[in-house]
């Protein structure tokens, strides 16, 4: 992996950064891919935009108009003539076609008048329908990239898994795309319309009258002096505000995931504390964040309005009549708000890139195992395992290996229908031989066979297809039995479930729990003791039947009526197919028809039950202690 990837993703966005307009290049680019479905749409929401922009203009020569006639009083006519801006003088006599010595009348006022909202509403309604399809484009696109990033998360190795903190990982998946959608939003908002407002505006008020205008916007540079000193100070605390808020799900993630053990130890205060110590940082530069964003706008307006100051000034000194006034001052009250937003572009920029950058980074990651661009399907395995010449060591989080081989030198073969038994000390490499067999991770050296064919030629699913795990550590899904035990085969009808349940001999408690198997086994299976979780486990391999099954320890945590129960389902599971398993409890594997004794990563010795307890002294010592000590519990 690059040294790069493995800083801290605030360490490698920090405003000083060099890189940081190569990361926003990168990242608009990456998002443009998402965009170009939506295009057409995208497109017209801008032109919309624009064109409620453009309207800002139209409405204040409207409005010139409708105070031209309304504040002359009642001896106004309508062939009086007018001027606008941009358009010069009308007549509206001539233009009606009536009398010049027309008078407006209250008629004329109120007809006037009712222009005022069609006029609002008009840049209102364009101004609504850009950001709603604007809106639609956006949770479009973020809708597909949490998706992508999802997927991406379930396509990396287990060896990911073993760094990675679930809680950044399902903040950066819900949190930060949200955050890339709203903040997104309003930037093309702000880029898209403000500008031209702006313009909009500031072409009548010239038309209307230069000098005025001229001297309200003689101070505008200096507004950009003080949004130019906060957005350096705030892009940091952005940046920071967004690191926080993934400690702060891990926090939370680790807690919930854990409740048993944080309630067991009485660590409530503890992970509260540990909760509270990334909420208050992150509340910290939340606030920072929010008060350089709020400081922004009180100081545009305060050294805007020195320049409005003025200009009112001219204005008494020119005598301007009230309808020029109002317009000038309506135009100018118009003017800064979209200053105010475009204010703001460099710190929203910063923080969706920031936002960005996290989903990104997790949507390009390749996974360490990738089948083979020329891989096959397995199809239905007769289920003989070689272990060729194999080796592998396990990575440090830099990427580098570990001293110590996992697993050296290791020659095995497994042939179909067999019962093969693993049996060592911890850090024998047993399971790390499952986890090459499943290609969660690929040996340094050598090869591991699926009836003859290196499995990396295979692909990854129709490889897992052909194997069936019971483990120790039964995980079952927040779901109804019945839903846990198809998990095997998602196209399993009632009956093979139920068939399934019976071999398992989880039947006849699934019947007698209240709503059966539309039962709700919590989450992790909590309201089932582990027995009952293990049979569902177990049902849930039978249904799959794969040909070679996985026994990983699956009985050495129950009690002896449930390890008898579980050890007849496992019989009628293992029918038929090519067994391996890893068993502390040796009871369980003396019926095996080869039983291999590794340790330090190395294969030992290889035999039944009887040759091994004649000739291997690990074998010797490791049945004489669990047996010795069975007996003394039963004593």
């Amino acid at each position: 992996m690059p040294a790069q990837l493995n800083k801290p993703l605030q360490q490698r966005l920090l405003p000083t950064d060099p890189n940081l307009p190569e990361v926003v290049k990168k990242t608009m680019k990456s998002m443009w891919k998402y965009l170009l479905p939506y295009k057409g749409r995208f497109a017209l929401s801008i032109v919309l935009g624009m064109l409620s922009a453009i309207f800002n203009g139209v409405m204040l020569i409207g409005f010139q108009l409708i105070f031209s006639l309304v504040l002359k009083g009642q001896t106004r006519t309508l062939g009086e003539a007018t001027k606008l801006p941009l358009i010069g003088e009308i007549n509206l006599a001539e233009i009606l076609g009536v009398s010049n010595d027309t008078p407006v009348g209250l008629v004329g006022v109120m007809i006037a008048c009712a222009f005022i909202p069609v006029l609002i509403f008009i840049r209102g309604f364009l101004g609504y329908l850009s950001s709603y399809m604007q809106a639609w484009v956006t949770s479009k696109m973020v809708y597909q990239i949490r998706n992508d990033a999802f997927r991406s998360v379930l396509r990396q190795s287990p060896g990911f898994f073993n760094s990675a903190k679930t809680g950044e990982l399902m903040q950066t998946v819900t949190s930060q795309t949200a955050v890339v959608q709203r903040n997104a939003m309003m930037l093309i908002q702000t880029l898209a319309q403000r500008p031209l407002t702006i313009i909009s505006i500031l072409v009548v008020l010239f038309a209307q009258d230069w000098i005025f205008t001229l001297m309200s916007l003689v101070v505008f540079p200096a507004c950009l002096l003080p949004i130019i000193r906060i957005g350096k100070r705030v892009r940091k605390t952005g940046t920071q505000e967004e690191y926080d808020s993934r400690a702060l799900m891990v926090a939370m993630q680790e807690s919930f995931a854990g409740i048993r053990l944080v309630k067991s130890y009485a660590r409530e205060d503890h992970a509260a504390l540990r909760f509270d110590r990334s909420n208050a940082s992150m509340t910290r530069n939340m606030v920072r964040w929010t008060k350089a964003m709020e400081l922004v706008g009180p100081i545009v307006e305060t050294v805007a309005s020195f320049g409005i100051a003025g200009g009112l000034v001219y204005a008494w000194h020119r005598g301007l009549e009230a309808e020029n006034f109002f317009l000038l001052v309506m135009a100018l009250t118009q003017i800064y708000p979209p200053v105010k937003e475009l204010s703001r572009v460099q710190m929203l920029l910063q923080k969706t890139t920031v936002a960005a950058s996290m989903v990104f980074e997790l949507l390009e990651r390749k996974p360490d195992i990738l089948d083979a661009e020329n891989a096959v399907d397995a199809g239905r395995s007769q289920g003989a395992v070689t272990f060729q010449h194999l080796t592998f060591f396990y990575r440090e989080r830099s990427g580098e290996k570990k001293d110590t081989p996992a697993v050296a030198g290791i020659d095995l073969q497994l042939d179909p229908g067999k019962f093969y038994a693993f049996v060592g000390p911890s850090g024998a490499g047993k399971s790390t031989l499952y986890s090459l067999l499943l290609r969660f991770y690929d040996p340094d050296d050598g090869a591991v066979l699926l009836d003859g064919c290196d499995i990396r030629t295979l692909t990854q699913a129709s490889l897992r297809a052909n194997i069936g795990i019971v483990s120790q550590d039964t995980f079952l899904f927040h779901d109804t039995v019945r839903e846990n035990i198809r998990y095997g085969r998602l196209n399993a009808t009632e009956d093979e479930i139920i068939a399934a349940a019976k071999k398992a001999h989880a039947h006849e408690f699934i019947i007698q729990i209240s709503n059966g198997y539309d039962a709700i086994v919590g989450e992790g299976g909590c309201n089932l003791s582990g027995g009952q979780k293990q049979r569902i486990s177990i049902a849930r391999a039978i249904l799959r039947d794969a040909p070679i099954l996985l026994l990983d320890e699956a009985t050495s945590a129950l009690d002896t009526e449930s390890e008898r129960i579980i050890q007849e389902a496992i019989h009628i599971l293992s029918e038929g197919k090519t067994v391996v398993a890893i068993a502390h409890r040796l009871s369980t594997i003396l019926e095996a028809d080869q039983i291999v004794v590794m340790d330090r990563g190395l294969i030992l010795d290889r035999g039944t039950h009887a040759d091994l307890l004649s000739r291997n002294t690990l074998y010797q010592k490791l049945y004489h202690l669990q047996f010795s000590s069975d007996e003394k519990r039963e004593s």
